[in-house]
């Protein structure tokens, strides 16, 4: 077998058993002049490759180095002209992606045409645990003599330089060869008439010497092989073949456990579409990030027209002082409807992110970090929405300065580093969050969805039983609830129905006219530390405000000393929206005006101005000042089948009925109970006492009810004072959920004895 032989083979080849004899033939046909070095000729390699923990990612690390590869061809075309500074001005500059609206700015041909120079290729190989996954671009390649200094080298500095190129540290691709049996590289440069190409794979040393191995790739003479190109091989580009990957954790065709899904997922808004084409389930789609599908690009083999979506806040640039500035834009998904009796497995926000972690972080178009939904539910107090999976944020980190980037990002792009950087951007996000008042809207919304109906008389009764119990066991508190007259303190508060769609404004050149969308006779109320947004209407096009910089923009903002201005968003289709914040030293009665003012080119400047007045800050509600602990109400869920299954657990794939009791819920200073009818204890005990009669089946209940109150609202208290210092979410979940497993047998056994004696009727009666 020669050289070409051989290389053709490795081409061809389907599965692992085809690609080891090819090495055997060749290897020993060839005797002597076949030898094997450590990759980046180190022999201790293995810390540097296997940094790694996630197949997906490190799969996308490939895809990230071909982007780059087509940046370097295109920026070879252009003679390096314009100048870019990052990944994205480059793809604007030489591929035509709009810089703003990235692939969603392009039609479904482009992308599909752009998608072509990035290819991902699934093949069956011998299973889940064993995939062939090829990464096949069209770049610019690498030359015969360059192999080993590039794309086989570890921590060089070939991409250190160039500002245009994501790659950074030299290593992120060959992570991928610690998920497989082998990898087969090869590479024709530019305008070269001939390819180079080895094999990798890991080589196990004598235990008795070594303590560790090693990754190892094929060379000839000490190089690694070149064959003369033929007119069917690809002009310019890289091949990069897996054998023997192991996708166990992405076995469906699509979703999030899936090589699809995680392409999307960590791609969220990569610089160029990518074609997956899909041997394993047959098909193949264009692959052009979360945020793109989010914003309504559509191609080949996606459902419908885009998301479904109840709000939408487009980029908002937030300024972090001395670190630079995040872009931050959100959207909220609207829930499916569900059939009656029939369980939804996944959320809406699953097909775009991780629906535990729908906060991305991105640098370049990647996923290099991810927040947990716990901030919008409890930060930004928006539990309905997070437990619902109808909201994904994402952070654009783009524009950090580059001392801000090394505190938050970690060279393996798997996830942000905890610090002071991050923390702050928790704030400032739910910040942001808690100052849109549609989605206070929209979170109340999703809470009434959830309720059920309750017989009033019986929830009062259960509160001043829960009272009663909580003071025997020593808690400070008045009433659970407060002790506000029921009339007025318990009637139902309707949720603001939504804005309507503005109509679109037709753009004028010159403009004609700038407003802030305010009733011109009414005061702008502010108070100290009180963060909202102004909207802005006006007949200019979108380049006349340049939110990433401002010194651009034709728009100008003035506020008074009280107020600063933290964030703009793009202007888009004549509106806009203004971040104002309120000092937190300021005098109740102050006033000052808020100006805007849009510039034409040769003409006068066009302008608005509202008035703005400092206030009292609002009054804590009365169930917060009068009692230690927060009002409450207890639902009943069926079980796994029902639609409020996840506010009990929210991981909707976990039906286990035996793991789940009970879970709690605040919202609006309310903690809403929810738990199982389906747990086992409750389900025997109730079943029993239907035997006898329904009285004592209904008796059975509320007894239940009360001691699950009690104890979450226990616990929840414990939960606000304690500090669960370092230990992992996870654990503290799973901890917190056993706990309420172990309770509710408690509570079940407890309210049977009562129900039993008798103790509970006169309990009933008492309290009645």
């Amino acid at each position: 077998m020669d050289t070409r032989e051989f290389y053709d083979t490795l081409m061809s080849a389907a599965n692992v058993a085809s690609l080891e004899k090819a090495i055997s033939d060749y290897t020993s046909q060839n005797g002597s002049f076949i030898s094997e070095v450590p990759v980046g000729r180190r022999p201790n390699n293995r810390g540097a490759i296997e940094v790694a923990t996630d197949p997906g990612r490190s799969l996308i690390e490939r895809v990230t180095n071909a982007h780059d590869a087509l940046l370097e061809l295109e920026f070879e075309r252009h003679g390096g002209t314009p100048e870019c500074r990052s990944p994205r001005e480059a793809a604007a500059a030489w591929l035509d992606v709009p810089e703003k609206e990235g692939l969603a700015g392009l039609t479904n041909k482009q992308r599909q045409d752009l998608a072509a120079a990035t290819v991902v290729r699934l093949e069956p190989g011998e299973g889940t645990q064993s995939r062939l996954v090829s990464v096949i671009d069209r770049g610019i390649g690498i030359p015969a003599d360059k192999l080993e200094q590039t794309i086989l080298s570890l921590n060089e500095s070939n991409k250190i330089q160039k500002h245009y190129l994501a790659g950074t540290y030299g290593q992120g691709g060959s992570s991928t060869f610690a998920f497989c049996k082998y990898t087969v590289i090869a590479s024709r440069y530019r305008g070269s008439d001939n390819f180079s190409f080895t094999v990798i794979r890991y080589e196990d040393l004598p235990a008795q010497d070594y303590k560790t191995g090693r990754y190892v790739y094929l060379v000839k003479n000490d190089v690694p092989p070149v064959v003369d190109a033929k007119d069917e091989d690809i002009e310019h580009g890289t091949i990069v073949r897996h054998f023997g990957y192991d996708l166990t954790r992405y076995t469906s065709p699509l979703g999030p456990r899936s090589v699809y899904g995680i392409l999307g997922r960590i791609l969220f808004d990569p610089v160029a579409s990518i074609r997956l084409e899909n041997q394993v389930h047959g098909w193949n789609r264009t692959i052009k990030g979360a945020r793109n599908a989010l914003n309504g690009a559509v191609d080949e083999g996606d459902d419908g027209k885009g998301p479904a979506l109840d709000h939408h806040v487009p980029m908002f640039n937030v300024s972090l002082g001395d670190y630079g500035a995040i872009g931050v834009e959100y959207w909220v998904l609207t829930r499916p409807e569900g059939k009656k009796g029939k369980k939804r497995r996944t959320k809406p926000s699953d097909n775009f992110v991780d629906a535990g972690k729908p906060i991305v972080l991105s640098h370049n178009g990647q996923n290099q970090g991810e927040i947990t939904g716990r901030l919008i539910k409890d930060d930004a107090d928006l539990p309905y929405l997070q437990t619902q999976g109808r909201m994904i944020c994402h952070v654009n980190c783009d524009r950090l300065t580059p001392n801000a980037k090394r505190m938050l990002f970690a060279s393996t792009r798997e996830q942000s580093r905890e610090g002071f950087l991050l923390e702050r951007i928790r704030q400032e996000l739910a910040r942001l969050l808690k100052a849109d008042d549609e989605l206070v809207r929209l979170n109340e919304e999703a809470r009434e969805q959830s309720l059920r109906e309750r017989d009033e008389t019986a929830q009062q009764q259960m509160r001043r039983q829960v009272a009663r119990l909580l003071r025997l066991a020593g808690a400070a508190l008045q009433e659970v609830g407060g002790t506000k007259d029921a009339k007025d303190g318990d009637r139902e508060v309707k949720p603001r129905p939504p804005r309507p769609k503005p109509l679109p404004i037709n753009p004028s050149e010159p403009p004609t006219y700038i407003k802030i969308v305010w009733d011109e006779d009414e005061e702008l109320p502010f108070y100290a530390g009180q963060r909202r947004y102004l909207r802005v209407e006006t007949d200019a096009n979108s380049d006349y405000h340049d939110a990433d910089d401002p010194s651009k923009s034709r728009i100008n903002i003035a506020v008074g000393d009280e107020l600063s201005v933290f964030g703009t968003s793009p202007l888009k289709g004549g509106r806009m929206r203004i971040g104002l914040e309120c000092a937190e030293s300021v005098v109740v009665g102050a006033a000052g005006s808020i100006r805007v003012e849009l510039y034409r080119k040769g003409l006068p400047a066009l302008s608005d101005e509202r008035v703005y007045a400092i206030v009292e800050p609002p009054e804590p509600k009365e169930r917060e000042r009068s009692s230690t602990f927060p009002d409450f109400e207890v639902i009943a869920i069926s079980g796994p089948e029902d639609d409020d299954w996840e506010y009990i657990c929210e991981n909707p794939d976990d039906t286990s009925v035996e793991r789940h009791a009970s879970n709690f819920v605040m919202n609006e200073g309310k903690l809403y109970v929810y738990y199982s009818e389906a747990f086992p204890r409750f389900a025997t005990e109730r079943r029993r006492f239907e035997m006898q009669n329904e009285a004592m089946a209904k008796s059975f209940r509320n007894r239940y009810e009360m001691w699950l109150a009690v104890h979450s609202l226990l616990m929840y208290q414990e939960m606000e004072n304690d500090d669960p210092g370092d230990a992992p979410e996870d654990v503290m979940e799973e901890m917190t959920r056993q706990e309420r497993c172990r309770h509710a047998i408690i509570a079940a056994m407890v309210a049977a004895q009562e129900v039993k004696s008798g103790s509970a009727a006169e309990e009933d009666e008492a309290a009645a």
